[in-house]
């Protein structure tokens, strides 16, 4: 079927993660099994419209083709490549390895262009070839490892099982027994397409989709997959691989018309720009107190210890809608932490949630004991979307005092809510320089110069407590600056430096004593006189102490000031022993072979084993030796 003008080519490129993306008039970034993922991608998803994003555990690319087969009629060609598998459209002529790809170290704009990989060289592959119904990768041989077909390649290979295959034969027997020889005849071959990368012209498209979904949607009702493994249970999408050289070998395809172009792959597609979002965040609650904090599994104890002093304050009366921004939490440890908190709190009276963040912010570098987490923050109008106000609390901290108190506090136009920083205050005063890669500048020069706040240093306020407005926040816009900020310029306190860059003169400064630094006497002759006597009231009644910096941390030393607060709670969660006595923390395994014979011997000497059994169990103490 000639065409005799192009209508628009959509070919849509499949990601399940962050990292490098790209877009244009034909190329487009779907995510693919949206519905089950714990982050949503800057992207379209497969979750939309009709749609079977909830497959794709078992469908696997497949979810974001029917996505595609459902939802959009308008292009005349539709494509489909993966995040690092894609087809020359530039013909480079580059030698492939042995699995048949040209292998491209890193993926950039320059790459990318080399490839042919954008709108006007696929334009043109189609446009000048006028016949054509198809684009294809070049085929490929089952025997470069090691296989002699497609059957032996299928059924030999690690989670897959012939009976599936078998299953499939039949099915294509009763829906479509023209085609069996074709299936047949794949099965026998030993070359083919592979990876499911393809750009179909809009007739051959449709019809491949319902050819395809329908055998697979009739295997699906039959088969059994009782006991199979997560790897074996994408079954389809495996499956869907092979269908393709079938329906390729089939009276569905003209004789015609199919073009072939080498595949391309990269190795590295991580130095992208993207931050990805937590998934489904939770709806807001009516008149609920939402407490927001960010931590990895490192500081799951220290997290245990601030869930316990929230509550212990928390007006009973109101609803406590305590949200995590998770760094990489293990979920038997998330488990054990809800455990803790419905302990004693009833689900009407409080909602814990777990938001994956872990995969923001991972291309940007921290120093000293900062962890990716910190940056969080910067995104939270994005993470929580619905939400109209939030109280974000640092991990390192305890409640002393009634949150609610604190939430109810007025912001009369103000962005956000914060303290000011007593600790900056005596760096400017004791002239403390910044870090090297910021020049090493005085602590005043620093902020007014190289933050830019332009003589306001004195405004400048700490960011482990924050009220925020969430929609004025949205409103300034300052997230995706503050990533490129943050990406290409070192600041000495990373993201706490770029929000006062950024919202200066914007804050309602809060009483100290909701952010009472508890090394704040080590500062205490650099203060003037009024801020030393409002110090001395805050170490008396801190209503959050905020443990800030190394050595002023309890689990790195049990001596730092206010540290009782902090053991008082931790000893009412299940982390107290692991950090105080050493025991082995919910979650984690214990030391293998602590004790028994073959421990003993491996310590003391081969000496107290009989001589019969040395020999054999020398070899088994041999692999576990890297163990103990």
């Amino acid at each position: 079927m000639p065409q005799t003008r192009l209508g628009p080519v959509h070919i849509y490129v499949c990601h399940h993660a962050a990292g490098f993306t790209f877009e244009d008039a034909v190329f487009h970034p779907i995510q693919v099994g949206r519905a089950l993922a714990t982050t949503r991608l800057p992207m379209q998803g497969d979750d939309t419209g009709d749609n079977i994003s909830d497959k794709n555990r078992e469908y696997c690319e497949l979810t974001a083709l029917y996505w595609a087969w459902k939802n959009d009629p308008d292009a005349a060609w539709i494509g489909f490549m993966h995040y690092r598998r894609f087809l020359d459209f530039a013909c480079t002529g580059r030698k492939t390895d042995r699995f048949g790809c040209i292998p491209v170290p890193e993926m950039t704009k320059q790459t990318l262009t080399g490839m042919g990989l954008n709108a006007t060289s696929v334009r043109k592959t189609i446009e000048t070839t006028p016949s054509a119904c198809a684009i294809l990768p070049e085929k490929w041989s089952v025997r470069n490892v090691g296989f002699t077909s497609f059957y032996q390649h299928y059924v030999e290979a690690d989670h897959h099982f012939a009976h599936d295959l078998a299953l499939t034969r039949a099915v294509i027997a009763d829906l479509y027994p023209d085609d069996l020889p074709a299936f047949d005849t794949v099965m026998a071959a030993d070359d083919g397409y592979f990876t499911n990368v393809f750009v179909f012209r809009r007739d051959l498209f449709d019809t491949y989709c319902a050819w395809l979904f329908s055998i697979l949607s009739a295997v699906e009702q039959k088969a059994d997959l009782t006991n199979y493994s997560a790897q074996a249970r994408r079954i389809y999408g495996y499956l869907g691989e092979r269908l393709f050289n079938v329906f390729m070998a089939s009276p569905h395809v003209p004789k015609e018309g199919v073009l072939e172009r080498a595949r391309c792959f990269f190795e590295n597609t991580k130095n992208g720009t993207t931050v990805p979002l937590p998934n489904s965040p939770p709806a807001p609650v009516a008149d609920a107190v939402t407490i927001v904090t960010a931590a990895d599994e490192n500081f799951v104890p220290h997290l245990a210890a601030l869930l316990e002093s929230i509550k212990a304050s928390f007006n009973p009366d109101r609803f406590l809608d305590l949200i995590v921004l998770d760094g990489g939490i293990p979920a038997f440890k998330q488990s054990v932490l809800k455990r803790q908190f419905y302990s004693d709190l009833p689900a009407s009276k409080g909602r814990l949630t777990f938001l994956d963040c872990q995969h923001m912010y991972r291309g940007i570098s921290t120093h000293m004991h900062f962890s990716p987490a910190t940056f969080y923050r910067l995104s939270i109008g994005q993470i929580l979307p619905h939400h109209k106000r939030a109280l974000y609390i640092d991990c390192d901290t305890i409640v002393l005092a009634d949150l609610c108190r604190l939430w109810d506090t007025p912001l009369n136009g103000a962005v956000i809510g914060a303290t000011p920083d007593l600790i900056m205050k005596n760096f400017v005063n004791a002239g403390i320089r910044s870090m090297e890669e910021t020049g090493a500048l005085p602590a005043s020069r620093y902020l007014s110069e190289y933050v830019g706040l332009q003589g306001r240093g004195d405004e400048y306020f700490q960011a482990g407590v924050i009220l925020f407005d969430l929609e004025a926040f949205r409103a300034a816009n300052i997230s995706d600056a503050a990533i490129k900020d943050l990406s290409s310029r070192r600041y000495w306190f990373l993201d706490q430096d770029i929000l006062n860059k950024y919202l200066i003169g914007k804050v309602k400064m809060l009483d100290t004593s909701w952010n009472c630094v508890n090394s704040i006497r080590d500062i205490f002759p650099h203060l003037n006189a009024e801020w030393r006597a409002k110090v001395l009231e805050d170490l008396k009644d801190p209503k959050i102490v905020h443990y800030a910096g190394y050595e002023a941390k309890p689990w790195n030393n049990r001596n730092a000031p206010l540290s009782f607060f902090y053991w008082f709670f931790l000893r009412k969660t299940f982390w107290y022993e692991a950090i105080f006595h050493g025991c082995v923390a919910p979650g984690d395994e214990p030391p293998p072979y602590q004790h028994g014979l073959l421990r003993r011997v491996l310590t003391r000497g081969w000496h107290l084993l009989p001589r019969p059994l040395r020999r054999p169990l020398s070899r088994v103490a041999s692999r576990l030796k890297q163990t103990l």
